[in-house]
Order: C-alpha cells, then structure tokens, then sequence
C-alpha cells in the first residue's frame, strides 16, 4: 500500500502529467469542433451521430498507453529507478505498485475527458440549436472509453518495462498507432483484433460486432489480453535484468 501511494504521488506531481491534460482537453476541443461544426442540423440530431460525438472521450486512451509507459521509463531515464528500489526491494511488486498507480491515474482522465467531451459538445450543440440527447444508447461511449483507457494504461505500462527507454518506448508507441495500425490494416477482417482497433471497440462499446468491428465484450476480452501479454513480458525483463540502467 505504502508503494502505491508513492507511485501515485510520483505520478500526480509531475508537470507532465498537467500537460498531457491540457493537451487532451485542447484536442478535443479542435476535433468536437470540427465534427459538430461540419455537420448539418439533421445530422446533428441522430442518436447515432450524438453516439459517436460522445464517443471522442475515447481519445484519453491515447494519453493512457503513453502515460502508462512514462511511469515506468522516467524512473530509468531520470536515473531514479535506484532509489526506488532500494525503498521497495521487490521488483514485482514495484512495478505492479506502478500498474496499479497508472489505472488509477488514467481513469481520473478519462473521467474527466468524459466530462469535457459532455460540456464542449452541449454547448456546441446549444449553439446550434440542437438537443443533445443522454441516455443509456448516447451515453455508452463514456463508459468505453474509461474501460479503454484503463487497459491502454496497462499496455503502456507493459511496453514501458519492456523497453524501459523512454524515447524508444514513446516513438515505438506512436510508430504503431500512427503506422502500423494502418498497415495491419492489410490483413482484412482479422485487423480489428490489432491492439488499437480492439480498444477502439471498447471505446465505441457496440454490443454486437461487424466484420471488421469486435463487439465490446471481445474487444474488452482482446484488450486484457494484449494488456497481461505486455505486463507479462515487461515485468519478467524487468525482473530478470541486472542492476537498472539510466539513460535514454
């Protein structure tokens, strides 16, 4: 318990964790604009359309994966990996301490991305003249994209260990979201079983699937999988590697 506190006083302390807030919240302000802005006043007043304007919260998930990751590799870079486990001996339960610490974090995000996301659209949508319809069908994205962010904060966890460089785990994330989840697009139906598209179905929270869409349960499935794979991984580097190395 004591080793939780720390990793979440370590984590709410940073600066970075402030600007990756600011940065999410003006993002979302740019893209809810242009997507409710362009479209039509009929348009605007589909549950489907109100579904999927809900549904940019989802976007925390992308902050989640690199937050989960820099908790890990800043220790390292920073050089205070030492420290840290010399107050907390056991590497297992230090980097468990730190996955714990990340979804805690990262749901606090989301919910609060979930919030924004309500507050710039109803005001758009006020400006608009439209009703903005909340019920349990609009509203399921919120509840996505909090589930999605959780288990994109223990893949970058996972990642972070498993790398435990912060430039490389960073760019290697940012390289499979903006890349390769294009290119595996190549491999037809069996694409949405790609880490970004199945939590991209947790965020949508579709109970029922499509051929290239999994539905929320298989993709929340998907998700704990891709999840305990790069923890497991990460976690048996981390704890079967010599003394830790600083750098970046």
């Amino acid at each position: 318990m004591n080793a939780l506190r720390a990793e979440l006083l370590k984590a709410v302390t940073t600066r970075l964790l402030l600007w990756f807030g600011l940065g999410l919240l003006a993002f979302l302000v740019l893209v809810l604009s242009i997507h409710i802005g362009s479209h039509d006043l009929q348009s605007l007043g589909e549950r489907s359309t109100q579904r999927t304007t809900l549904a940019f919260g989802g976007l925390a998930a992308i902050v989640a994966v690199l937050i989960g990751s820099l908790l890990v590799t800043a220790e390292y870079a920073h050089g205070t990996i030492n420290q840290s486990l010399l107050a907390v001996p056991e590497r297992g339960k230090l980097l468990a301490a730190k996955l714990a610490a990340a979804i805690l974090v990262v749901f606090a995000i989301a919910v609060l991305a979930d919030a924004a996301t309500l507050l710039i659209a109803e005001l758009w949508y006020r400006g608009r003249g439209v009703t903005l319809h909340l019920n349990g069908y609009t509203l399921a994205p919120f509840f996505g994209a909090v589930g999605g962010s959780m288990l994109a904060a223990g893949i970058g966890v996972g990642i972070g260990a498993l790398l435990r460089r912060q430039t490389g785990a960073v760019v290697a994330i940012l390289l499979w979201l903006l890349i390769g989840e294009g290119v595996i697009s190549a491999a037809g139906d069996s694409a949405r079983f790609a880490p970004g598209r199945a939590l991209g179905a947790v965020v949508a929270a579709h109970e029922v699937g499509a051929r290239d869409v999994l539905g929320v349960w298989a993709a929340v499935a998907v998700g704990v999988l891709y999840a305990a794979i790069f923890c497991g991984a990460g976690f048996l580097v981390v704890l079967g590697s010599d003394a830790p190395t600083s750098g970046d």
